[in-house]
């Protein structure tokens, strides 16, 4: 599967910030997915409304990070969403 132009989370996943992780929980499948902080950010940023660009562009706007080095991690992070079918597809 491709990266959605627009990511958008799907409806039936649980968050839960559990220490310093975020859990996903995917209530279809019962399977969990754990985020760093900075996964975390990209998922709260994957609403529909906003492109993989804009994503990357608050991500290394926000940690002060290389935009080509953050591209690069968003979209792999974003591809592996798409293939735990935790983002809804386009």
């Amino acid at each position: 599967m491709s990266v959605p132009s627009q990511p958008r989370r799907r409806e039936r996943v649980l968050v839960e910030r559990i220490e310093d992780e975020t859990v996903l929980l995917d209530l279809d499948s019962g399977l969990y997915f754990a985020l760093n902080e900075v996964g975390a950010r990209v998922w709260e940023l994957c609403d529909g409304a906003r492109s993989v660009d804009e994503i990357v562009d608050v991500i290394a706007g926000e940690y002060d990070a290389d935009g080509a080095t953050v591209r690069t991690d968003v979209v792999e992070l974003l591809a592996e969403l798409v293939d735990e079918r935790l983002l809804a597809p386009n």
